[in-house]
């Protein structure tokens, strides 16, 4: 109860490792992200925990994209290559 409201931070090296399919949120800042098609969308910039899904906040050269981290969408996430391949369902990249 005392850290309430606190950020509780840990190094790297304490962290246990990611089980298979899945990574840590701080792997993800500065990972590029492009469709499936080749098109560059941006950089993730930082994550967004929701009840549903979580969010990538991307930014783009001229905007932000909102990039739901779910099945439907993230095809790959490649840690050595630093990028996240998306399938974006229609309406996702609109401005």
């Amino acid at each position: 109860e005392a850290l309430v409201g606190y950020e509780v931070c840990i190094g790297e090296d304490d962290l246990p490792p990611a089980a298979p399919g899945e990574i840590y949120h701080f792997q993800l800042i500065g990972m590029k992200v492009v469709t499936i098609t080749g098109e560059q969308i941006g950089a993730v910039e930082e994550m967004i925990t929701t009840g549903s899904a979580d969010i990538c906040v991307v930014r783009g050269e001229d905007r932000e994209y909102l990039i739901p981290l779910i099945a439907d969408v993230v095809k790959t996430v490649d840690r050595e290559g630093g990028r996240i391949v998306i399938d974006p369902m229609p309406g996702l990249l609109d401005s």
